[in-house]
């Protein structure tokens, strides 16, 4: 749909042109009127204009004067000057202007038609052009993971060695790290031998991969890391670097990186039957030595796993020896859940996205059984705490009072006591978060329906004053080209059809009741009789006088 605003100090100039645009077959057009220029300002600060047919001499400032006010809002706007007169300094002007067409009123119909048309072409080609250079940009944007990792293990065979070849690989590539500091350096690989659980299919194991490289990236992200991570030889090598303004020493930022990279084998081993063993440098690994420090964690790796599987393990041996290293891979001290984690939940709550939502309180749940928390300690507690509150917040805010009435429910979110575990705790919430998902889902779906029901009255009501799209809009508070689309969905007809036929309808009643036909055209909103009775032959084939005296004559007979 375009929008097209037509200037000009002379109404009857307005609706002939607004009535010729109905003849632009194939384009749904939105036309709003100005009499002033001020009027045209206001339409302008009000909503996107993509074509403006302006008089060049209009009182208080001139068509060129308007232009430039029209390129400074809607830079992409199209101008076509309408006038009556010939001068060449004017012509001159508005070419300089970069307007669209110059158009005597004396010319033929057909010329203001085309030149119309010519503005639409024009827009469609610049959409045209943008969406080839979005969908380049798209495709260079889709291919810098795969130059990424290939520049990632071309730094790992010790290509390139100077500063600044990294420096300008890292800018090109989108990489984060620090070209001119040390980085901490990990190689984790699925093991070969199938978990319970697991299907041991490629597909499987490639998921493997990706969760955790999701889970690495999501928990360092809150903890001032920077990471950089490639495929190469189906292993997956970790390359991080810890924010120095961050207060951290390097046997914190190992622990950091090493408990980051457990929570990664205990959700590819809960969620997908997949095993992984990883071998960590100890401390920060130089750019110089980066290439030999990656061959020796290879080759340790290889090593260490024909002893074991699903360790963490040290350059210099088994990562913490103290604790059991049987395959179960590193405990977690009984420690609370990290904030961004109760943050992302509360979000994917707000926004009504299941899926993300109910993904995202599996993992919590998963490190409460890794961290073997309970009903019967404080983080478990707390855990139950945030859980509820989640929950009673959003029955609260979107007025759920089915679910918020309920006393059983209610009393279950308040009191720990009323579950036997954290487990089932946990049950419980999952399955009254699908109650409000689904009530949530009924609230929008109901709400959308409540807006179309109130743009159909809202347009009844006022259609003598002659409605715009943007008003309607305005009146709902949503954004126009939003509710075309939804007013389109619902309806099976665009808005400005809708206008169209609710004209007509109540134009016929009009006609048999025999009203005249200048109050008939005030009544549905057009200013001009002739301009209505053109309206009407559009949408009959008859003159208003034709039908009303086939009406009375059908009514004799």
């Amino acid at each position: 749909m375009y929008r097209i605003l037509l200037v000009d100090d002379e109404r009857h100039v307005l609706d002939w042109i607004s009535e010729l645009l109905g003849e632009l077959d194939g384009h749904e057009l939105d036309v709003y009127k100005a009499e002033t220029v001020t009027e045209a300002l206001a339409w302008l600060n009000r909503c996107r204009v993509d074509i403006v047919v302006s008089d060049i001499a209009m009182p208080g400032m001139t068509g060129l004067e308007l232009h430039g006010k029209i390129r400074e809002r809607w830079p992409e706007c199209k101008v076509i000057f309408l006038t009556g007169y010939t001068d060449f300094e004017f012509a001159y002007q508005a070419v300089k202007n970069e307007a669209v067409g110059y158009i005597l009123k004396t010319e033929d119909d057909d010329v203001i038609v085309e030149t119309v048309r010519k503005a639409i072409v024009q827009i469609e080609e610049s959409e045209r052009k943008e969406r080839l250079v979005q969908q380049a940009e798209e495709r260079v944007k889709a291919a810098i993971p795969m130059l990424r990792n290939e520049g990632l293990a071309a730094l790992l065979r010790g290509e390139p060695g100077t500063f600044e070849d990294r420096e300008a690989m890292f800018r090109d590539l989108e990489i984060a790290l620090d070209p001119g500091k040390p980085v901490m350096a990990a190689i984790s690989r699925l093991d070969e031998r199938r978990q319970e659980g697991g299907d041991g299919t490629q597909t499987s194991r490639v998921s493997a991969l990706r969760l955790a490289v999701a889970c690495v990236c999501d928990t360092l992200e809150g903890r001032n890391a920077k990471l950089a991570h490639a495929t190469v030889d189906g292993d997956l090598v970790w390359l991080v670097q810890f924010d120095s303004g961050a207060g951290l020493e390097e046997p914190v930022s190992s622990k950091l990186l090493m408990e980051t990279l457990d929570e990664a084998h205990t959700v590819c081993r809960e969620s997908l039957g997949q095993s992984l063993s990883t071998v960590m440098a100890e401390g920060g690994v130089s750019w110089a030595e980066l290439a030999l420090r990656y061959s020796k964690l290879q080759q340790g790796l290889v090593r260490q796993m024909l002893y074991a599987s699903g360790f963490i393990m040290l350059e210099g041996g088994l990562a913490d020896r103290g604790r059991e290293t049987s395959g179960e891979g590193i405990s977690v001290a009984n420690v609370p859940i990290e904030r961004n984690r109760w943050d992302a939940l509360r979000a994917d709550l707000e926004k009504g996205n299941r899926e993300r939502f109910m993904r995202g309180l599996e993992e919590i749940e998963q490190l409460t059984r890794r961290g073997q928390l309970s009903l019967q300690d404080s983080a478990g507690l707390e855990a139950f705490g945030h859980l509820s509150l989640l929950l009673l917040s959003a029955m609260n805010r979107w007025e759920m009072r089915e679910l918020s009435s309920d006393a059983s429910l209610v009393g279950k979110l308040a009191s720990a006591e009323r579950h036997s575990s954290l487990r089932e705790a946990f049950a419980f919430v999952r399955e009254k978060a699908d109650a409000i998902f689904d009530r949530l889902g009924e609230k929008r779906e109901h709400g959308e329906y409540k807006v179309i029901e109130y743009v159909r009255e809202y347009i009844s009501q006022h259609l003598h004053k002659g409605i715009s799209l943007v008003e309607l809009a305005e009146a709902v508070y949503f954004n126009p080209s939003y509710l075309s689309r939804l007013f389109k969905e619902a309806t099976g007809r665009s808005v400005t059809a809708y206008l169209a036929d609710l004209r007509l309808e109540r134009a016929v009643a009009m006609l048999r009741e025999n009203c005249k036909i200048g109050d008939i055209a005030a009544a549905v909103g057009i200013d001009s009789p002739a301009y209505f009775s053109r309206f009407f032959k559009k949408m009959t084939g008859r003159t208003p006088q034709e039908y009303r005296e086939e009406f009375i004559l059908g009514n004799r007979s």
